[in-house]
């Protein structure tokens, strides 16, 4: 292939979450919820099987089609147990598999995992996993087990409800700052692992979320914006609540967003491109949107990022083979396009024109040292994405904590004193210092203390 050949970059985006239960009442609640109405059925299989056969009585005919598709089996079909997820999992991780569904160029699937730590909350109805790092051990062990080195692990967040009832979506980052430092901390901490790809929980993103996202994360995989949507019927995302991206590019364009509305191209840093999602209620990926990206590839003979997305918790091979279905019927028709299965962050790359070798000549590299206490960051190679590198610190008891830097030599060097204002050296076990780059390149750096002195001090590369 050319390196100008057009090329459609297909992206599997996986909000990654883990097991997930609904009891039978909860199905009849949500879907009043969703569509507000009052169905006045008692919650039970045969009126389960009523809704599915949209013979709703005392509606109109687009909400009992709404009900239907909102009950579409498959969509309850969910997996409520790690045993379940697992066989999936192994299943669909296998090379058998992947390499039965393979792209212009021969190669399997890949997946994306945008891993989501359930924490911060009271209530857990749904049964999910809750606890920092669970979800992310199990998929890093299953991903090592199943020799997956081509899936990609990114960023995934849900904001906590005011009740913080782990079923109940929301959407203030400003309401969820110490879970979301939590997570971010005992990642980088324990795991030498920095985001740089993010996935909107619940598709949302708002002026607190643009602002974070803003400072850290260079690549974010969100929007939903679609030529023709029908949302009537959806009351639970009318006027923008959930997923809100009107007046986005709808045309598979990537963008960099505008500080007050995201859904605008501006002048902030942070890239986003358009993830659609798989067999779902709406929002669906579809053969009028893949022919949009296909022919724009065509026509600009450039590279196209098409994102799509599902969720962990229900048998995503069925949604994968009718969206492969899909895209081999539309590639039919575009001989002279090529269609790629790829890491989110390749992806990225590619669309925006970044070469390997300014890639690599251009990768972010920082250096930390302690003098007596205060610690200095310095920014020795590249450019820093964002406003400051991401401080984390660990006590000699366990305990974790996010601050800012103070400011030396703008986007250069970076400053933190540790004294009676903040902590001081001798409370602390670890700290450690990541930092993005535009090109999605990731410089870590982490330091043991022993006694209030450096025991090590080591850099690592994401």
């Amino acid at each position: 292939m050319k390196e100008d050949s057009p090329t459609v970059y297909i992206v599997h985006h996986i909000d990654t979450e883990g097991p997930l239960h609904e009891p039978m009442q909860e199905v009849f609640k949500r879907i009043e919820t969703i569509l507000g109405v009052s169905l006045n059925l008692f919650p039970s299989p045969q009126n389960l099987k009523k809704i599915q056969a949209g013979q709703l009585e005392n509606v109109s005919n687009s909400i009992a089609d709404a009900a239907r598709a909102i009950a579409d089996p498959h969509l309850l079909g969910f997996k409520s147990s790690w045993s379940e997820v697992d066989e999936m999992l192994y299943r669909m991780m296998s090379k058998d598999y992947r390499n039965s569904l393979r792209d212009s160029f021969g190669n399997g699937w890949i997946y994306n995992w945008h891993i989501l730590d359930h924490v911060g909350f009271v209530t857990n109805e749904r049964r999910r996993d809750l606890g920092y790092l669970n979800i992310f051990n199990h998929y890093e062990q299953i991903l090592k087990e199943t020799d997956s080195a081509q899936d990609e692990l990114h960023w995934h967040f849900h904001p906590l409800p005011f009740f913080r009832e782990a079923h109940i979506p929301a959407t203030s980052y400003d309401n969820s700052f110490y879970e979301l430092h939590q997570v971010m901390c005992r990642r980088l901490i324990e795991k030498h692992w920095f985001p740089r790809i993010n996935r909107a929980g619940f598709h949302t993103v708002r002026p607190d979320s643009n602002f974070f996202l803003e400072q850290w994360i260079p690549f974010d995989a969100s929007n939903q914006s679609m030529i023709e949507e029908n949302e009537q019927v959806q009351k639970d995302a009318i006027n923008g609540r959930f997923g809100d991206w009107k007046g986005a590019p709808s045309d598979w364009s990537v963008y960099h967003p505008d500080l007050y509305d995201w859904r605008k191209p501006g002048d902030l840093k942070r890239v986003i491109a358009k993830c659609l999602n798989l067999k779902t209620r709406f929002r669906n990926i579809s053969q009028n949107e893949l022919e949009i990206a296909f022919s724009k590839a065509q026509r600009e003979n450039s590279g196209v990022y098409v994102g799509v997305t599902n969720h962990d918790f229900r048998e995503m091979s069925v949604e994968i083979e009718a969206f492969y279905q899909l895209l081999s019927n539309v590639a039919k028709n575009y001989p002279d396009v090529k269609f790629q299965f790829s890491g989110a962050l390749g992806a990225f790359r590619n669309v925006l024109g970044y070469s390997s070798t300014e890639i690599r000549k251009n990768r972010i590299m920082i250096e930390a040292e302690i003098n007596e206490e205060v610690l200095k960051v310095e920014v020795v190679n590249g450019a820093l994405f964002g406003s400051q590198p991401y401080l984390a610190l660990k006590s000699s008891t366990g305990t974790y904590w996010h601050d800012n830097f103070d400011f030396g030599k703008p986007g250069k060097e970076f400053f933190y004193t540790f004294d009676r204002n903040t902590i001081t050296l001798d409370a602390l076990s670890t700290i450690a210092i990541a930092a993005n780059d535009k090109y999605g390149n990731t410089s870590i750096v982490e330091i043991q203390l022993a006694n209030a002195s450096v025991k090590s001090n080591k850099p690592y590369q994401q």
